[in-house]
């Protein structure tokens, strides 16, 4: 009876080892979710908001815009990039990209956008949540480039 009690409680234990693994397995951001549509976040302690919006053709769209702290209202574009995007894991990879920026340096009309001289390709490390509605991205250092060791906190992309 003791032997059969002792069998049965170290099956339970397994058991439930195993369905915690597989729960919290379920619930981990792996980066493979769709990215399709439309994402929008405010960056922390400023008056932009960023958007990117990836497309099912495997192209993206990324803009900066301004809002008025006080009013609210539209300052305008900012800067804009377009390309081409693979996610693969938890790795998003941002390549064949145009870089554009508002000529005057400021907000103003998507007319006043003009080419700069940019990163072709760029990669982060994505942190995409179980419900598939949130991200964060965290941006890899390549070896030739000298990164800040500065800390700083990720903002959050929210599915539009």
């Amino acid at each position: 009876m003791k032997r059969s009690l002792n069998l049965i409680s170290t099956l339970g234990l397994l058991s439930g080892i195993l369905f915690l693994t597989f729960s919290a397995c379920k619930k981990d951001s792996s980066g493979k979710g769709d990215l399709t549509g439309k994402w929008l976040a405010a960056i922390p302690k400023s008056e932009q908001m960023s958007l990117y919006e990836f497309k099912a053709d495997h192209t993206y769209e990324h803009t900066q815009t301004g809002t008025d702290s006080v009013t609210k209202k539209n300052l305008g574009i900012i800067a804009k990039e377009v390309g081409k995007y693979q996610l693969k894991d938890k790795q998003l990879n941002l390549y064949d990209i145009v870089s554009y920026i508002n000529k005057d340096h400021t907000y103003g009309p998507v007319t006043d956008l003009v080419v700069s001289t940019g990163l072709k390709s760029i990669d982060y490390t994505i942190l995409l949540n179980a419900e598939g509605n949130k991200f964060s991205l965290t941006y890899i250092c390549g070896p030739n480039e000298l990164c800040a060791t500065v800390y700083i906190p990720p903002f959050y992309y929210y599915k539009q």
